[in-house]
Formats: C-alpha cells, structure tokens, sequence
C-alpha cells in the first residue's frame, strides 16, 4: 500500500457487505500513521478489536497483530503511530496490502478489512507466524521439561501436608525478573500459585496495601519503560495473549506486575518461568472487566506475572 486513504468495509462469511469508515496512511522514517475512523461496529461499548496489517501469499494472508483498539457507542477513532518493523516479515508500508480489524477469540464470521486491492477473501487462510512460532516454543519448552524434570519432581504423596509455616504474600515479595524477556533461568524455583488461605488473608489485611489491577492489550506494552518492550514479542506472552485476547498490569506495594492469562500447572509453570514469568496469581481471574472470552472456568485460571518497575503511571 502507498501512503493514501482506503476504505474499510465489513464482511461477514466473506462477503463484503457495507463501508463503515476508512484508514488513513501515512508514511515517515521506517514507520507510519495510521487514522481510523468507523462507525456503526456491531460491537459492545468498550469492546477491544484486534487491528493486523497482513500481505497475500499467493492463497493466504500472512498477517500480523499491531494494535488493539476500543469500540465507544458503535465507534472507532484512533490514531496510532506503528514502527514498520513490527508488520508481518518486517514489511514496510509499500509491502502491505490492507489492514484487518477482527473481534478477539479467532471469530471469523464479521471482520473488516482496507486494501488497495479488490479480492475474495478467505479469513481461514490468515496466518499469524509470530503466534505460530509461539506455539512451537512453547512445545519445545514443555518437550525439554517433560524430558528434563521428570526426575526433577518430588513424588506425590497420598496425603496432603500442611505447611505451618505463614504463607508468603502473593507476589510482592518476589525477585526482581530480568529486563530481558527470554532469559532462561533454571536456578530460580517455578511459579508458585496463590491458595485459597493467602487470598484470604489478603482480603482481611490492611487496605491500604490491596493491589490494583487495569486489563490491558499488548500495544499498551509500550507505555513501559522502554527496557520491557521486547515482551511485546515474548512467546510465552504472546501464546497466553492470542488464548485469552487480554493481559493484566497489576500494581501492589508500588511495584507494577505484568500479567499474562493461562492454567496453572506444574509443566506450564515451569515453561512460565523459562519465558521469564516467574509468579502466579488467581487473584484477578474474576477480575469484572474481563469478558467470557477472556476469562476460563477452570479453578486453576489466573496470571503469570513478572515485574516491571514501579509507580506506572497509567494503572488507576
């Protein structure tokens, strides 16, 4: 696509039904600024959308998720400044053929779409290789945990024992986690989740010290210091991002905690905590922003959290 102005139309079933607005281009040093403007989104107030930029390939559409953007009464306004870099293969603009808004959770019926280009489009055929390769990572990792730490796990015994010792708080009390995001660090103990006695006591504890959560997507990602950028592309993160289409920045004694969504289990703790997040929290798993899709029904749902600085600014 060159620099210019192109209308988006909705499709469902991949037929193109109707324009509700247009997406603006323009182009700067090895990144752009896109203007959105739609109205009339069947979606509900407050509703995220996921924005990718994609290019074809020969039947498929090779595509990659740059943005999130919130839905107001039916509509969309946005101006975003996105570094080409981040475009699928790394494209820049003259490479890309359309943008495409789509609901979260891989619903494929309605979605819109702009593009210099007139075709039909099938959105089954949309890749995602930055989601695909996270998958693949996240194999690996639990392929080398299966056949490294089987030994490695105490047996479990037929009855369960009561530690007398005061549970520790949830996360407050953690290490630091690396600035850089894929650090492996096999000396550090896997995530530990929260009980139902540690929630508790944090409920009836002094107020004062209640942490606070805000959802967020992961462009937000970048209002953090700029050290935690590379998270954006954390496999581990960007699996748990795609599964449940949110992630969580919870404040708690003035540190900010990144959380990402997943099940608790041994084996996904252990890959939590290659991928550098190290702390488990049920905490937020009813958190009242989050919508069905966003959340599990399993008991073990919550978030792997990691550390990343203090006093943020935009949790409220």
């Amino acid at each position: 696509m060159n620099p210019g102005t192109f209308y988006l139309y909705e499709y469902e079933n991949n037929k193109r039904r109707r324009n509700v607005g247009f997406i603006k281009t323009a182009r700067h040093y090895r990144s752009c600024i896109l203007q959105i403007h739609a109205a009339d989104i069947p979606a509900g107030n407050g509703a995220s959308l996921e924005l990718y930029a994609f290019f074809r390939s020969g039947q498929d559409l090779i595509a990659e998720q740059i943005a999130v953007l919130n839905c107001f009464r039916r509509n969309i306004s946005a101006r975003l400044p996105i570094a080409e870099n981040s475009f699928p293969e790394g494209r820049p603009l003259p490479q890309i053929d359309g943008f495409l808004i789509c609901l979260p959770g891989n619903r494929h019926t309605l979605f819109w779409m702009a593009s210099d280009l007139f075709f039909d489009v099938d959105i089954s055929r949309m890749r995602i290789p930055s989601r695909e390769q996270a998958g693949k990572d996240i194999r690996a990792a639990r392929a080398d945990i299966r056949a490294a730490g089987a030994a490695e796990l105490p047996a479990r015994s037929e009855t369960p024992v009561r530690s007398e010792a005061p549970v520790p708080p949830e996360i407050t009390d953690s290490p630091e986690a690396p600035a850089q995001p894929d650090t492996l660090r096999s000396s550090e103990m896997p995530a530990q989740p929260d009980t139902p006695e540690s929630s508790e006591a944090a409920v009836h504890s002094d107020t004062s010290d209640q942490p606070s959560a805000k959802k967020i997507g992961r462009s937000d990602i970048a209002l953090l210091p700029r050290k935690f950028w590379p998270l954006a592309n954390n496999s581990f993160l960007l699996h748990g991002y795609h599964n449940y289409g949110h992630l969580m920045l919870i404040e708690e004694g003035g540190r900010a905690w990144l959380g990402v969504p997943g099940i608790y289990s041994p084996q996904e703790a252990r890959a939590a905590d290659l991928f550098g997040f190290p702390r488990f929290t049920r905490s937020f798993a009813a958190f009242p922003d989050l919508a069905e899709e966003e959340r599990s029904d399993s008991s073990d749902f919550g978030h792997w959290c990691r550390c990343v600085g203090q006093n943020i600014p935009f949790i409220s």
